[in-house]
């Protein structure tokens, strides 16, 4: 039996899994967040789960950020009350100690970010999860050839929410795709990410890694937008600490505060 990885990585996404574009958010955004495991067990997880029990009293909620930003919008009345719960000067404290947790924890993001209708038609034949898998798994490699090499023969696990089904399967293909090839658009003998372990974990688990890569993949697909002039607001808060911690790794170098978007090159 191989060795486990110091590092676990969670994934989380932004944007719908298919090639049908939103007006509002053309975007399919992957956020590949990679903890140190004894950082994760030790500080992060008790802290996040402090920060719970301050303002609700209990650990039972999941933080979503489209729940912290859409209250309103949410279905069930039990979850909906508690965040309706966050108002005025009690919001605005959890905000700012979320915010302070986030820039505190010691993670790494390896962001794509798919702009659909800029994508030639030809692309298209292929899955987004493929591209995105090819693409994150290509960078998370490289990155541990630069940093820590001697972790690369490990067993990693990556770590993403179970959707239902249809795109549980599309995933689960674009893994065994590119763990077995390296990537369909440009295979490279030399990737092997026979090492990388795909796990599919209930949205009701209530992992503090899911909740963190949540509360990080639209904002980094906002600041996209507003760069590239599609939205005129971005997400200021939140992208002054995420730009810290993305990685965009290539070869032998990784370059701090920027990440991947496919459109047209490889």
């Amino acid at each position: 039996m191989s060795e486990f990885s110091k590092y676990v990585v969670y994934v989380d996404e932004s944007g719908h899994s298919n090639w049908k574009a939103a007006p509002e958010y053309p975007l399919l955004c992957l956020n590949y967040c990679m903890f140190e495991k004894d950082h994760y067990i030790d500080e992060l997880i008790p802290r996040f789960n402090r920060l719970k029990f301050k303002y609700w009293g209990c650990d039972n909620i999941i933080l979503h950020e489209r729940d912290l930003r859409k209250s309103d919008k949410i279905r069930d009345p039990a979850v909906r009350s508690k965040y309706e719960g966050l108002h005025g000067d009690r919001r605005r404290a959890f905000l700012d100690e979320l915010t302070q947790l986030m820039r505190d924890a010691q993670f790494r993001c390896f962001c794509v970010v798919i702009d659909k209708p800029k994508v030639p038609e030809w692309h298209k034949s292929y899955d987004p999860y493929h591209i995105s898998l090819s693409r994150g798994f290509r960078q998370i490699e490289d990155y541990l050839k630069v940093h820590d090499p001697g972790e690369l023969a490990k067993e990693l696990h990556i770590v993403f929410e179970a959707r239902g089904r249809e795109e549980d399967e599309a995933l689960s293909k674009a893994y065994k795709q590119v763990s077995v090839q390296g990537s369909l658009l440009a295979p490279v003998s030399t990737r092997d990410y026979s090492t990388f372990r795909l796990e599919l974990m209930d949205k009701k688990s209530n992992s503090t890694g899911l909740q963190i890569a949540d509360l990080t993949a639209r904002p980094i697909g906002n600041h996209y937008l507003h760069a590239t002039g599609q939205r005129s607001q971005t997400d200021q808060r939140a992208i002054e600490v995420l730009l810290e911690k993305l990685h965009f790794c290539s070869g032998t170098t990784c370059e701090i505060g920027k990440y991947d978007v496919f459109h047209e090159g490889l």
